[in-house]
């Protein structure tokens, strides 16, 4: 049987070992009064979240432009940065992933100020103060609002995985294809060899584009 979340809740208080900097805030304040600054909602609680680093920056960037070429020339959806907050409850935190996909059928779910619901695919690039909130709590947390996938990329422990949510209602680790690429079920075509990560500069310029287009062909 599936856990729920008031469940693991009562494991571990994701608000445990943050730098809390208000408490009793409804979502709609936090919205009004927080939105704009680096923090997170937790059921209540405001946290501050550290700013990401370089390594984390670029990462991130090669990502979101990969995403968002690849989204386009299939016109399949669009792609969010980090700053947004995906809402899925009053009981449930509502984080800001580094990247939220959304299919175009569930374009009605982006506001002007947060998402409405959770995202298809959300993304966390691991860095040196979010590995036990991204590889725990947040996992958890996307598994029990139900994403379809998580992508989860460690740059410190040249690791990446991207989590699948099966008909258990649990994430399940996607095995990489006869490349080394991992493999979306959520985007089909999308193909993404982790190595490309790891490199002191991403893919930019006319070797990103041609990794596009190779994979829109699939």
């Amino acid at each position: 049987m599936v856990e729920k979340f008031a469940e693991r809740q009562a494991m571990r208080d994701p608000a445990a070992g943050e730098t809390v900097i208000a408490d009793g805030v409804s979502f709609e304040n936090f919205l009004k009064y927080f939105a704009e600054r680096h923090t997170e909602w937790l059921t209540g609680k405001v946290i501050s979240v550290v700013s990401n680093n370089t390594r984390h920056q670029m990462i991130q960037m090669f990502l979101a432009t990969l995403v968002n070429l690849f989204l386009g020339i299939k016109s399949l959806g669009q792609v969010l940065s980090a700053g947004v907050s995906m809402y899925v409850g009053d009981d449930r935190p509502a984080r800001e992933p580094d990247l939220l996909i959304i299919l175009n059928e569930h374009r009605s779910r982006i506001q002007p100020t947060y998402l409405d619901g959770p995202a298809d695919i959300v993304v966390e690039i691991v860095s040196p103060e979010s590995t036990v909130r991204d590889r725990g709590d947040k996992l958890a947390e996307y598994e029990a609002a139900g994403v379809p996938e998580y992508w989860l990329f460690d740059p410190l422990r040249i690791e990446a995985f991207m989590y699948v949510l099966g008909d258990d209602g649990h994430y399940h680790p996607q095995p990489t294809d006869s490349e080394g690429r991992l493999v979306s079920k959520v985007l089909p075509g999308f193909r993404l060899h982790p190595a490309l990560l790891w490199r002191d500069e991403p893919p930019t310029g006319a070797e990103l584009i041609d990794l596009v287009q190779q994979m829109a062909k699939s």
